[in-house]
Parts: C-alpha cells; structure tokens; sequence
C-alpha cells in the first residue's frame, strides 16, 4: 500500500478513548492530511479516482472530507467529467459520513456543502435538495437547530419546485437557534451534546441567522406545505412568524403576509377564523387588526350560513389584495371548502341526514348557490368521505327510501383498548423526548442576561404589588424586555417560541 494512503486511514482511532483524546486526534490528523496535500497535490489530482475508492467516506470522513474540498478548489477538477466525478464523491460523501468526525471540522464541512447547492450546478436541484436534506439530518437526526444551510436549501427546494425532497427536514420540530458564544467547554466530538453546543457560528457548521432569515425559513415553509396541502404544518409555521418577538414592538412585511395566509390556511384547517395566539405582541395584533383586515372579514363571512356573504368578501379581497400576494388559489380554495364545511358540521345536529336535505342546508361558495342535484350531494359526500375529511357512510335503503348520511364517530373515540394503549405510550414517549430540551433550555435561559433581568424585575413587581394589594399584570417575558435584535438574535441557542 502507498504510504501516503496509511496517513489518510490513520483516523478515526481505535475504540476506547475519551473524547478529549479522540478531538485532539482529529485536529492532529487534519494538520498532516493538510501537509499531505500540500506536498503532494499533482499525486491527489492524477489519482483522485483510486484514492477516494481506497478512503471509505463513511469510516474516513475526515479524510475524504478534505481531498473533497481541496478537488474543489482545484482549477484542474473543471471540466464536464471532472464535475460528474466530484458529483459522485460528495453524493457518496454526504450520504454516508461519520457526524462524530465532522464536528471537529465544521468549517470544511460547510464549504462543501455550500458548493453542492452553488451556482457551479454541479446537481440537478432535485439531488441537491435530497442530498442536503439527508446531511443535515445526518450531522443532526433530532433535526431541532435551524442552521444557515436550512434556510439556503429550503429556498432552492420551493423555487423549483422540489418540495417533497426537504419534507424530512422542514417536518422536524425547530427547538434551538444558532448562536456565537454558545460552544461548551466539553469537546465538540461528545455524542452526548445537544445541538447548539456544537451547530454555532463558532463551530462553523452555521452561519449565523438574522431575525429576518428565521421569519423567511419560516415563511417558505409555510408555502411548501401549502403546495402540498398539508394544513396543519403550514397553519404552524405561519403561526410562527405571526408570534415572532420582534425589536421594539415592530412588525415586519413578512409578518404581515404570513398572516393573510395564516387566515386563510385556518379556514381550510377548522372551518372557522383562527385565533391569535396570547404570544402575539401587541404591536403586531394593532398591524395584523388594520392590514389584514379585509382577510378578517373574509374569514368572518366564512361562518355566515348562506354563501353570498363570503362570495362578496371574496370579490372585495380579490379586486385589491389577492392578486399581489399570491393568494388567489388559496382563496379559491376556501370558497372549494365552504360547502364542505357546511356539511362536516351538520353533524352538531344530526346523527344522519338525507341528501335531499343536505342539498337543501348547504351551498356552494363557487357558485353561491346549494349543488344543482342530489347526484351532485351525492359525489361531493363520497369525495369528501374517501379523502378522510368527513367520517360517515352513505346508507342506500332497499324500500327505494332517499339515501342519507350517517355520521360516524371519530377515529379516537372508536379505538381499541390496544390502539389507546399504544396511543398513550407515544404521547409518553414524546414527553420523554423533551426531557434534554428541557435541561438545555433551562441551562441556557440561566445563563442569558435578558431572561435573568426579566425574572429579577417580574420578582421585584410582585413583591412590589403585594405590599400595594395591587394585582399582577402578569406580563411576559417578551413584553417586558426580551426583543430580537436584527443582526444579533437575542433568542439564539434558546428554544424557538
């Protein structure tokens, strides 16, 4: 074997040490691959192919890393099959690496992962995004740290169109945001360390996130969910940008328009106009009362039990704001699920319904007038009970008697004994889940300056108001002193709100 090969299998070491041991390791094998290269860069070019085939990228990850990032910069890796071959090494790579190894190279890792989604075009954005995705879960399975590369890949996916790839990614939860200065005294290659001890600036596997990137990652995760219809998630994460503190009681643009959309997505989700949170500032509640008024009325028409009222909303909205935001379809869509609605919530009333009388309770949104036929009623029921939006069952008597529907109870309350035991078990298994969270958070929050002074002056104010017999306001920490600064976000290394 050609000894320069021994150098680059030299690490990861055998099983057994400490962590302290296995990092000073990795910053040693680092400095000689470094050397390695620099002596023998004609050698690594000529070679790439048999070297990389020999350095396993999922035991050698450090290695490979490195000859990876230095045939990137290398001006003689440019032509066509040069590119598919550097494409195949980091499709290997990204798919496979060691996350203990990488950690103690952060830097590198990120610069060649900014090159599989850089303008070199090295990927079709399709592999881009699926290769991104599965890195970023790799280097963080829990998926609970928004990370710069996040935000990059999440914006590539929904402007061309690749949004079931990032699916996995944009799922996950996000608890923690990145944050310099939040790095640990134990070393970085501790297994045991949640995500924001060692996903920060410092470490270099992020950048580090302004208030504005966090809202637009949000953002466009609403509007990947929307293209996938997927209510739920995208009720939420425009719930989080509505919610979102921000400096000095402000509210910006993206606010503004994530909760347009957040009405409307409400609608398709319950049936009925959402409610704002009790997080919402009372600066953006004043902004979201006047700008999104038009959407508030519109949504309020939704609830008035002939159609005509919320056609006209909709011819309102349609003329002077949908257009320019992008909410056309959606609000299209709503009035698609008037009728729907309507018929869903007969079952307040009735245990069954013909569809005669359906016909004759409901109407359409569309066309603001109840369906033509019964045979209309009659296929509008069965979609709506295939697609699993309406639980019950059309029942055709044989004495010819008009069919009707019967409502079924939910699926939760027609479980076995077996199904709610398994269903308590994954509610105490999410529980459990949260334990780590918890003891970072409150770790964190000890040792943040903002949230000290808040609990110092919500103690004061009380004690205060006891000697006076004055009642607490029980004001928030948000509302008291904690805002998020535009270029340093106060929040970071904190659970998202």
């Amino acid at each position: 074997m050609d000894a320069r090969l021994t150098v680059l299998t030299a690490f990861p070491p055998a099983a057994g040490i400490d962590n302290e041991e296995y990092y000073q390791n990795s910053q040693q094998h680092a400095k000689r691959v470094r050397e390695l290269i620099r002596d023998n860069a004609q050698w690594i070019r000529e070679s790439a192919d048999d070297i990389l085939k020999h350095v396993n990228p999922a035991v050698y990850s450090l290695s490979y890393l490195m000859i990876l990032e230095f045939l990137l910069q290398s001006p003689g890796w440019t032509s066509q099959q040069a590119h598919e071959s550097l494409a195949s090494y980091m499709a290997q790579f990204f798919l496979q690496f060691d996350a203990r190894q990488i950690r103690c190279k952060g830097s590198t890792w990120s610069d060649v992962l900014k090159e599989a989604y850089s303008e070199r075009g090295l990927f079709p954005a399709s592999v881009v995004v699926e290769l991104v995705t599965a890195a970023l879960l790799r280097l963080d399975p829990s998926g609970s740290i928004i990370t710069s590369h996040h935000c990059n890949l999440v914006e590539l996916a929904y402007n061309t169109g690749n949004v079931g790839a990032i699916l996995p990614l944009i799922e996950k939860p996000i608890i923690y945001m990145p944050a310099k200065g939040m790095s640990t005294a134990q070393p970085l290659c501790d297994m045991s360390l949640p995500p924001p001890a060692y996903i920060n600036p410092d470490s270099q596997l992020t950048d580090a996130l302004t208030s504005a990137a966090v809202l637009q990652y949000d953002f466009l995760c609403g509007l990947c969910f929307i293209e996938r219809r997927m209510w739920q998630q995208a009720f939420d994460a425009f719930e989080r940008c509505v919610t979102y503190p921000t400096r000095d009681g402000g509210c910006s643009k993206i606010m503004t328009e994530a909760y347009n959309k957040w009405i409307l997505v409400g609608l398709l989700l319950t049936g009925k106009p959402p409610t704002l949170p009790e997080t919402t500032s009372q600066a953006a509640k004043k902004i979201f009362a006047t700008q999104g008024k038009p959407y508030k009325l519109f949504a309020q028409a939704f609830k008035s039990e002939t159609a005509g009222d919320l056609v006209r909303e909709f011819e309102v909205i349609n003329s002077e704001l949908l257009p320019n935001e992008g909410n056309v379809e959606l609000a299209k869509l709503v009035l698609a699920h008037y009728q729907r609605w309507q018929i869903i919530n007969l079952r307040n009333i009735y245990t069954n319904i013909s569809l005669e009388k359906i016909q004759e309770r409901t109407q359409s949104a569309e066309t603001g007038a109840p369906l033509p036929t019964v045979e209309a009623v009659d296929q509008l029921v069965q979609s709506m009970i295939a697609d699993g939006s309406l639980q019950g069952a059309i029942e055709r008597p044989k004495d010819g008697s008009p069919a009707y529907l019967t409502f079924l109870s939910s699926p939760a309350q027609g479980m076995s004994e077996v199904e709610f035991s398994a269903q308590v078990n994954k509610v105490m298994q999410g529980i459990k889940a949260l334990e780590p969270i918890i003891e970072t958070t409150n770790k964190r929050l000890a040792s943040n300056r903002e949230y000290i002074s808040h609990t110092v002056k919500r103690q004061f104010d009380a004690a205060r108001e006891h000697k006076l017999g004055i009642q607490s306001t029980g004001g928030g920490f948000e509302e008291s002193s904690f805002h998020i600064e535009e270029e340093e976000d106060l929040m970071s290394g904190l659970p998202a709100h």
